[in-house]
């Protein structure tokens, strides 16, 4: 259970990370409007995005993984 608890804290800072830089990068780009700063804001929100899915992967494989569990002992 340690290891799952470990990715899922993992999963969740990369997530926090990607959504605060993603939001700096938004900030930059708004001040200065140069292509250089929306592309990197473009290159953080999939970032983001990517993350987002991962974590809500994890959730689905843990929901899937306690379902099976029930399952079996019932």
């Amino acid at each position: 259970m340690t290891s799952i608890n470990a990715l899922r804290n993992g999963l969740d800072r990369v997530n926090k990370e990607a959504k605060e830089g993603m939001m700096d990068a938004l900030h930059q780009a708004m001040d200065t409007a140069s292509v250089d700063d929306i592309n990197a804001y473009n290159d953080a929100a999939r970032r983001a995005q990517l993350t987002g899915a991962m974590v809500g992967e994890e959730l689905r494989a843990q929901h899937g993984l306690t379902k099976a569990i029930i399952d079996g002992i019932q």
